[in-house]
């Protein structure tokens, strides 16, 4: 079962939580790809490889990971979005995930894995569309029909691995929104409906005419 959440940070939230995510992950790709040979560039493949190395564990079995993520958000989340208690708040555990995904997705990049022009589940399509392997859908679905986060996070692990394979990117800041937003029985449904919706305008819409795909 999923673990519900209380709505414990406010309205502006989600914004200020797609803001950190996106901007710290346009920052450390920049680095990592048009700084290569300078010290950002060096530390943005360090930082690179730790995200990944915490992306297969979860926050409650690794809390210091969870303080060094925190750390590599520029601009940092507010103080209503940080937790108070023997938990991760939802904007944070959201934080989390997105970066060591994005951490896993720019693994010996050599082009953008973060762009705001597609949705995680529209590049999810896109895979579809570009790939002969049956096996994309009923991956997307396993993902979609989880019944807990951390089986969720693990499809998710598997996707933005086979997306590193196609070179498709996608918004990381909207996406940490959308796993905010999955925390909360009351929204968990609409994001996986519009997840579903933009799978399929990913699969039948080519991204340089609008055209279907197939």
């Amino acid at each position: 079962m999923t673990t519900t959440a209380a709505h414990d940070e406010g309205p502006a939230a989600d914004v200020g939580l797609r803001a950190c995510v996106g901007s710290t992950a346009a920052r450390l790709q920049r680095n990592y790809l048009d700084l290569s040979h300078t010290a950002s560039g060096a530390e943005a493949r360090a930082r690179l490889a730790e995200l990944r190395t915490y992306s297969s564990r979860p926050v409650m079995e690794n809390p210091l990971a969870l303080g060094h993520v925190l750390l590599m958000l520029d601009p940092p989340l507010s103080e209503g979005e940080t937790g108070r208690g023997d938990a991760p708040s939802a904007s944070e555990n959201a934080a989390f995930h997105a970066l060591t995904l994005f951490g896993v997705h720019m693994q010996s990049a050599t082009q953008p894995m973060h762009s705001t022009e597609t949705s995680f589940a529209a590049a999810c399509g896109r895979l579809f569309a570009q790939s002969s392997s049956k096996s994309i859908k009923p991956r997307f679905d396993a993902m979609q029909s989880a019944g807990d986060e951390i089986t969720r996070i693990t499809h998710l692990r598997s996707l933005v691995t086979l997306l590193r394979s196609q070179q498709i990117a996608f918004d990381y800041g909207r996406f940490a929104g959308d796993l905010r937003s999955l925390t909360y029985a009351d929204k968990r449904n609409g994001v996986l409906l519009r997840w579903g919706r933009d799978f399929g305008r990913g699969a039948f819409r080519s991204p340089a005419t609008g055209s279907p795909a197939r």
